[in-house]
């Protein structure tokens, strides 16, 4: 169901869905500010429920990942139900609203994922949008002689074409990662 604006509104159902995740993971999806006037004036906290229902797409009522019941999405579920399908993830009304909540789990999971297993992480992905630069590293990446079932760059660069999942994915990660990790060896005296 649609409102005025194009909108499309979630049923009590998917919203009780995405706010589970939501729930477990606390993601923020406003936009960064961009000038000093937006960070006065701009969301300072968008839901994951607000932002899949704010976006302007047309989402599908029920797909195979809402069918198949299947709780959250990972490296192991993502090949066989969203990667081997012929489901164009670029193109309106293929996935859920729930799907969709899923998959910008993911996509911020195989971020952090890489920010966490790069050893020198903060010197390879320098500058102040840290996040972005480690995206764009993995849209880049071809993993050569990897099974596509077991390519999890290939994944990302399939999620990523989705364009309410890489807002979700690019806005979430930033305010998730933006900030540098504290220093835990700091001695105090």
């Amino acid at each position: 169901m649609s409102n005025f604006h194009g909108q499309q509104w979630l049923n009590a159902k998917q919203r009780r869905e995405i706010d589970r995740i939501d729930q477990k993971l606390h993601y923020n999806l406003a936009l960064p500010p961009s000038s000093v006037d937006e960070i006065t004036r701009a969301a300072k906290f968008v839901s994951l429920t607000d932002f899949i229902e704010q976006s302007d797409w047309e989402y599908s009522d029920l797909d195979i990942i809402d069918r198949r019941e299947i709780k959250s999405l990972s490296a192991e579920t993502f090949w066989p139900y969203i990667g081997e399908s012929e489901v164009p993830l670029e193109e309106p009304g293929h996935l859920s609203p729930v799907t969709v909540a899923k998959l910008i789990e993911l996509g911020v999971t195989m971020v952090g994922m890489w920010i966490e297993t790069q050893p020198a992480a903060s010197q390879v992905f320098s500058g102040t949008d840290f996040p972005a630069s480690v995206i764009e590293w993995a849209l880049g990446t071809a993993w050569m002689n990897v099974p596509e079932e077991a390519n999890f760059a290939l994944h990302f660069q399939m999620l990523m074409r989705h364009p309410v999942i890489n807002a979700g994915v690019r806005q979430a990660s930033w305010h998730q990662y933006r900030l540098p990790a504290p220093n835990k060896t700091k001695e105090v005296k």
